[in-house]
């Protein structure tokens, strides 16, 4: 090159040849690559991209990448060695822009999709268990099972209590009256007599509290007699080595009454009359307990017995959402009979509680006299520790909330299966169907019309015979409108469920019936001004035939009774068939809490309406009528009953361990004067206020 620029001074080199003239080779432009973006750039006005082709050695994918988001990014390879880190990292740092970029970009919803969103209601998704259930084992049982009660049929078994409950009644109430009169003669009353007739008294040997005390052991023995039942149920129960709250009770009589014997031999004791009065009391609301559960059977049996098929009302314990759920379907009372003469929950408390109070009231009495080196005192600390044992409220807590809900219940056509059904009344949800919502005759057809010169009959009948299929609530109102049409049913084929209507084959036709945005779905047009809610709509081979517009009275007691559910923490489960009835018509027509409630998608639907008289749920209620607020008042009955229960049982309880605890501190220092029989009588009344107010809770819903 030199040689040539000495030959031709003026002339001007390109680079290429001086880097051939110095060996570096040709000289050649580097191509830069461009990354993927969302939008490519522009080509110039000839149509050509300016960017040129791509070398194959910078390029591994050895083409020119297109506009596409999911393909990988190209690397760039220098020929440098020295700067291929610097490159690598640029590459990296570009990739990561770029995801940064498109991270959050969806791909947009065809048409389908949104036509779907569009017209189909929303359903909720159903929860299901994260892991199988591990199989079960069977418990090794130490005792024998007990042997459950005779299945005897309802009618029976009402006439059964029936029998002898007045009698039992009367006798309550002479026993209440001889009561009564041991309390006048436990108090310092001033029309009582007791001072004039010590003159008379002193001839015969004989003391006005030792007067006293064989009237009060007197009427004790009385009542006992009256109330009969209660001290046979705890020797029975003695007997078997089963105490339970009669046990307490007859303990305490026997003792009150031994007591009331001897009082007047012991020293000191010239103001301590003995706990006849209070022993007397307790026997007598044992037997209001006893009394007041006999008639609460009985109203419960006799509701039960008006209808030969009943709706029964079970609970499944993982039905949906793998918690428990409570279906109505029709059935038998097979199985009430057994759990009504089962015994309730005050007896299954007392079962634990009256051995650990026993053994207390023994324990007590003994520390407090021989203890105290003081054995002549032992009847007396007997008496009262184990009268204050015996709580006057321990066959009330289960016996007076049961009876006032079984005359609620009794009136709307329910009948509680028992304890055992309350017991199971727990929270979870509730199925409701659409007879529930809309009974029988609470639906109606308005209007109808006929599109396309189609029959009438025959639209009516197709129409009429998909419904009687779908097994909706519109199945009664379209039969009454077909037999008024003087059509007649079709055989169906074919039928297949889809959300807001459904489609079937009949006679070689295509039939869809469903509602306005069912027909949008399926791509039938519908005319201007036609798009109604609710209305029932028929489509035969693509073209609708049909509009059904329909008239629903929902009852008053409706929404309450939704509202008593969901205080109970029980959601309601909306399982209905009828294409109509799902949460917008709901909420806006009738302006239900929706939002609360449950909506399963349609497969799940049909397996929670479906009826199945051989169903496996337990037992909780028999009813004799169709609606929502019979079925809602029998659960939240139900599970009232099981929380009053509860409630009074704790009470009762407490105030017997209470009092169980202070009278041995008493007699543990022989003070007469403070464990009077007017100090014990208002202890025992006042954990009896109590009892009244959670029994006279237990209807307000």
């Amino acid at each position: 090159m030199s040689d040539e620029k000495e030959k031709q001074p003026g002339r001007e080199y390109s680079v290429d040849e001086i880097l051939a003239e110095y060996g570096s080779g040709r000289y050649e432009r580097p191509k830069v690559v461009d990354f993927p973006t969302a939008q490519r750039a522009e080509p110039d006005g000839d149509g050509e991209d300016d960017t040129g082709p791509l070398p194959e050695p910078l390029v591994r994918t050895g083409k020119k990448p297109e506009a596409k988001l999911d393909e990988p990014m190209p690397e760039i390879v220098p020929d440098s060695v020295g700067r291929a880190l610097g490159a690598h990292l640029h590459t990296l740092l570009r990739r990561a822009d770029h995801y940064a970029d498109h991270m959050y970009d969806q791909a947009e919803p065809d048409a389908e999709t949104l036509k779907a969103e569009k017209y189909t209601p929303g359903v909720d998704r159903e929860e299901l268990p994260d892991e199988a259930p591990a199989p079960h084992r069977p418990k090794l049982r130490m005792v024998r099972p007990r042997e459950l009660p005779p299945d005897t049929p309802p009618a029976k078994l009402a006439a059964q209590y029936q029998k002898g409950l007045r009698g039992q009644g009367a006798r309550m109430w002479l026993a209440a009256i001889a009561a009564a009169a041991a309390v006048a003669c436990s108090l310092e009353l001033p029309f009582l007599p007791w001072a004039s007739l010590a003159g008379e008294l002193e001839a015969f040997g004989l003391e006005v509290f030792q007067l006293r005390c064989l009237v009060l052991t007197a009427l004790l023995f009385l009542v006992g007699l009256l109330c009969l039942e209660i001290p046979l149920q705890g020797g029975k129960q003695f007997f078997t080595l089963r105490p339970q709250a009669e046990s307490v009770l007859l303990l305490a009589w026997a003792a009150t009454l031994l007591d009331g014997l001897t009082a007047a031999g012991m020293d000191g004791r010239d103001d301590c009359l003995p706990y006849s009065a209070v022993s007397a009391l307790g026997l007598v609301f044992a037997l209001w307990g006893e009394h007041t559960r006999r008639r609460g059977d009985r109203l419960s049996a006799k509701a039960a017995s008006q209808a030969r098929s009943p709706y029964v009302v079970a609970l499944d314990e993982k039905l949906w959402s793998n918690r428990p759920t409570y279906t109505k379907r029709s059935g038998s009372a097979l199985g009430f009979g057994s759990q009504l003469q089962q015994e309730d929950g005050g007896h299954a408390a007392y079962r634990i509680a009256a051995p650990l109070l026993l053994l207390g009231a023994l324990l007590s009495s003994v520390i407090a006299s021989v203890g105290q080196g003081r054995p002549g005192h032992f009847l007396w600390a007997f008496s009262a520790c184990s009268t204050a044992a015996s709580s006057w409220s321990a066959l009330l807590a289960y016996a007076l909330p049961y009876r006032k809900l079984a005359e609620r219940l009794a009136k709307i056509g329910a009948a509680l299966a028992g304890w055992p059904g309350a017991a199971r009344c727990t929270h979870g949800g509730v199925v409701v169907s659409d007879l529930d919502l809309f009974p029988t005759g609470s639906v109606s057809v308005a209007q109808v019309k006929v599109f396309g010169g189609a029959a009438t009959e025959k639209v009516v009948g197709y129409t009429a015979t998909m419904l009687r299929a779908m097994d909706c609530g519109l199945t009664r109102p379209f039969h009454d409108l077909l037999r008024t049409q003087g059509a007649l049913y079709r055989e169906l084929s074919g039928l297949e469920w889809h959300e807001g209507g459904a489609s079937a084959i009949i006679r070689n036709h295509e039939v869809l019936v469903g509602t306005a945005a069912y027909m949008h779905l399926m791509e039938v047009p519908l005319p201007p001004g036609h798009n109604i809610k609710n209305a029932v709509f028929c489509a035969i081979n693509g073209q609708l035939s049909g509009l059904f517009l329909l008239e629903y009275a929902m009852s008053g007691a409706v929404n309450p009774s939704l509202s008593a559910l969901m205080r109970s923490r029980i959601s309601p489960i909306l399982a209905t068939r009828d294409p109509n009835l799902i949460p917008a018509l709901l909420e806006q027509k009738f302006k239900l809490p929706v939002d609360k409630m449950d909506f399963p998608p349609v497969d799940r639907r049909l397996e929670l309406s479906q009826p199945d008289p051989d169903g496996d749920g337990a037992l909780v209620a028999l009813l004799s009528r169709e609606g929502l607020s019979v079925y809602c008042d029998a659960i939240v009955g139900g599970r009232r009953l099981r929380q009053a229960t509860r409630w009074g049982l704790a009470c009762a309880l407490a105030g017997s361990a209470v009092g169980l605890c202070l009278t041995f501190y008493l007699t543990s220092i022989a003070a007469f004067a403070s464990l009077t029989v007017v100090n014990l009588l208002v202890f025992m009344a006042a954990w009896l206020v109590p009892q009244f107010l959670i029994a006279n809770w237990i209807d307000q819903y």
